[in-house]
């Protein structure tokens, strides 16, 4: 039978992993060990679809699932946290579970993921601990309000396999009551900047880098790919607390904001804000390049 052709997509990639399983043998004999070890993969496996996930495979003593929304991930970090913390043999024997999850692009073949979402998600989970999940900015972004309260910006790290620092937040993920909300991600920052997604990339676009030039010129910032764009197609400038976009294009650049009808914007410039997409001299349904934008702060 011929195998079905690749697809790329864009998704919540999260990886969760039992730590001190290794242990439970000798402690517990062969027999009870793999009976509570079990248990605490069902209760994950049960958490990813409860929670709309879907699960790639299982990992030894973890798994690796994939969500439409980053909400969905966050609720199954808690959920696995909780199941875990719930079986009294588990907190007996310190077995916990570390998760991390990433928003970005796979390639989805056969019923396996691959790619750089996939290699920076299971380098975040590495570095998480019970009671907190580690996630990219790029997915911390993308939660809603009710999460947003619940993270913490950390330090960017440079981790295995993937060539550019990874922005990261802490997902508190012990029960909500018992959580010190800490204004959120946005709060945390305590300055006004852009975040600029593309190719995998992040651009920071504020105070300390007011500006940021897009196009097909090899001199950009960003590099356009598309044969309609213009080489110095368009520009992103922080200006008195504000992000304006600059046109200075032939065929326009395409302003998708969340919520709002997409608008095209030619040798002209205007103040955007909150979360959108840019498409080059084509809307963004018809474009071969998108560059998506969050403001913070």
């Amino acid at each position: 039978m011929q195998k079905a052709p690749p697809v790329s997509k864009e998704c919540a990639v999260l990886f969760a992993d039992l730590v001190g399983s290794t242990q439970l043998y000798e402690r517990m004999g062969d027999t009870a060990a793999f009976a509570l070890i079990d248990r605490c993969l069902r209760g994950m496996r049960d958490a990813v679809l409860s929670c709309s996930g879907r699960v790639i495979k299982m990992t030894g003593d973890g798994l690796l699932a994939t969500f439409r929304a980053c909400d969905q991930a966050a609720d199954t970090s808690l959920a696995i946290h909780a199941a875990i913390s719930e079986l009294p043999l588990a907190s007996h024997f310190s077995l916990g579970v570390r998760t991390g999850f990433h928003f970005g692009p796979v390639i989805e073949t056969g019923d396996d993921i691959y790619g750089e979402s996939v290699n920076i998600a299971a380098r975040l989970s590495e570095l998480g601990s019970h009671g907190r999940a580690i996630v990219s900015t790029e997915a911390a972004v993308r939660l809603s309000e009710h999460f947003q309260a619940m993270v913490r910006p950390m330090p960017p790290r440079v981790v295995k396999g993937v060539a550019r620092s990874v922005e990261m937040c802490e997902l508190r993920c012990e029960h909500s009551d018992m959580v010190t909300h800490i204004g959120g991600l946005n709060a945390d920052l305590g300055k006004k900047e852009m975040r600029v997604y593309h190719g995998g990339r992040v651009w920071l676009v504020g105070a300390e880098h007011p500006r940021l030039r897009l196009g097909r010129d090899a001199g950009v910032d960003i590099l356009v790919r598309d044969a309609r764009a213009s080489r110095q197609h368009c520009e992103i400038e922080f200006r008195r607390d504000r992000f304006v976009l600059i046109d200075r294009s032939s065929n326009g650049t395409f302003v998708t904001l969340e919520g709002r009808h997409e608008f095209a914007l030619t040798r002209e410039e205007v103040v955007i804000d909150g979360h959108g997409w840019l498409a080059f001299g084509s809307p963004r349904s018809n474009a071969s390049d998108v560059v998506e934008f969050f403001c913070l702060g």
